[in-house]
């Protein structure tokens, strides 16, 4: 597990090689034929979930990920693997599209590199995105149905930015298409909001399981 070595400069350092390398040697495999292609995509898979806790350590001991490449002439390398990320989750998005819905267009690849760059700040605003709408639905209930809206909207439009958490996106578009499937007589019953309260909120402690940030 990252983070588990990490007692001086040189562990942070060889934990960013290895999680780089794992990346750079499965996509040579695989172009190789020596690999198969669920073979590679599973390694790379668990290599980015592994480099996002990487993130967030570096982010918790203060240390910027553009200087520590810098310092270990790692730039290069950095990048190459995130174009192989870049590429595999472009397709994985693409084939997971539902054609029409803005909500799962694919995400522009040259944001994926910028997001591992940008973990903890894009991680306060899905969690801002999650309270708001929490509060907005303790606060107005559904009969705000506007307001509401523009919140779920936010929060899947935010969840996109995050690489690895589809899933959880996904059941969020299911809650907020079932919000908008109920009757309007409804809207204002004060048990049907805390319902969809309960359900954002077990999504958001998942979220928070997933990134290791809480027990």
């Amino acid at each position: 597990m990252v983070g588990d070595k990490f007692n001086s400069s040189k562990d942070i350092e060889s934990e960013l090689y290895a999680l780089i390398h794992t990346i750079l040697n499965a996509n040579e495999k695989f172009e190789e034929g020596v690999i198969n292609n669920n073979f590679f995509r599973r390694t790379v898979k668990n290599a980015i979930s592994e480099l996002l806790r990487f993130n967030f350590l570096l982010d918790e001991r203060k240390i910027d990920l553009s200087l520590l490449l810098k310092k270990m002439n790692f730039m290069e390398q950095y990048y190459r693997a995130i174009g192989i990320i870049n590429k595999l989750s472009s397709l994985e998005f693409a084939h997971n599209t539902d054609d029409g819905d803005i909500m799962d267009q694919p995400i522009n690849s040259r944001r994926i590199s910028s997001t591992v760059l940008e973990l903890p700040s894009i991680t306060l605003e899905i969690t801002s995105s999650f309270i708001t709408l929490m509060d907005a639905l303790k606060l107005k209930g559904l009969h705000e149905s506007e307001l509401i809206n523009t919140l779920f909207r936010e929060l899947i439009k935010n969840m996109k930015r995050f690489p690895g958490m589809d899933d959880l996106r996904k059941k969020i578009k299911r809650v907020y298409k079932y919000t908008l499937s109920k009757p309007k007589s409804e809207y204002r019953g004060k048990s049907s909001s805390e319902e969809i309260v309960d359900e954002i909120y077990q999504i958001f402690k998942e979220f928070q399981r997933k990134l290791t940030l809480k027990a």
